[in-house]
């Protein structure tokens, strides 16, 4: 495939992506449009520390997403022995460094409201019917469609950190400061992994045929996406939204580090 070519569908790709983030976005401002109280906040914390430990998108490994980017450490550390190794091996650690991070950030803001311990062997009843859903969407991706779908689900992974940039920007109270806090180092970490997983799209695909499962997978995965989202913040879940949404009627969401 001639390069011009892959960058233009590269580019349709993204377009079509940042719909989905843009929507993301839309969600989050409309809970966040109106103060909340801390108990307010519970509901998506939760989900949100569930998901920085046992999410589906950056790790296959059913035992979550630290425990799977450990193994994998684990068992790589003896097959360093190039350039490329090297970086890919490196890039893993830093990746288990943040997401263990973020884990924290949102526990320890659950933990201040609540004033209880955020306990591991409970995490899994936090999650919800849409995120659980989203959950086999990916899984059946990586199982039917193999490399492609691995690509697909990374591509689409964090919604393009919309949901962090736009809760940067919510303070008034301590809580909602100490949230916002936390979607910044969130967003700043996120915005390379996005950019890692475009660049592995334009690298990894080399026919029209590719480029087109990809595309049905990530609008898949997107509007599940779009219904975890709604569910999280506790809103009535809008199919019509969703479908002008997938359709490009949305503003572009301008984000910036």
């Amino acid at each position: 495939m001639e390069e011009t070519r892959k960058t233009e569908l590269a580019q349709g790709m993204m377009d079509l992506a940042q719909s989905f983030w843009a929507g993301e976005g839309e969600i989050a401002r409309t809970f966040w449009s109106v103060p909340r109280k801390p108990e307010e906040q519970v509901h998506w914390l939760r989900l949100q520390v569930f998901k920085e430990i046992y999410g589906s998108g950056l790790h296959a490994n059913p035992d979550g997403i630290i425990r799977g980017f450990l193994d994998d450490l684990r068992a790589d550390v003896e097959r360093i022995e190039t350039r490329a190794d090297r970086e890919a091996y490196d890039r893993s650690l830093r990746v288990l460094r943040e997401e263990f991070s973020h884990f924290r950030l949102f526990a320890d803001i659950l933990e201040n409201i609540t004033k209880e311990p955020v306990r591991l062997d409970g995490l899994r009843t936090w999650q919800l019917g849409e995120d659980r859903k989203l959950g086999e969407v990916r899984g059946g991706c990586r199982e039917r469609d193999g490399r492609l779908g691995a690509l697909a689900v990374g591509f689409t992974e964090g919604g393009g950190s919309s949901f962090f940039f736009v809760g940067r920007d919510i303070g008034g109270d301590p809580v909602s400061d100490e949230i916002a806090q936390a979607c910044a180092v969130v967003f700043g970490d996120e915005l390379e992994h996005g950019e890692h997983g475009a660049h592995e799209l334009e690298e990894a695909l080399e026919t029209e045929e590719e480029w087109a499962q990809i595309r049905e997978m990530v609008v898949v995965i997107c509007q599940q996406r779009l219904r975890m989202r709604y569910e999280m913040f506790g809103l009535p879940i809008d199919e019509a939204r969703i479908a002008e949404i997938t359709e490009g009627k949305i503003e572009p969401l301008k984000m910036t580090a």
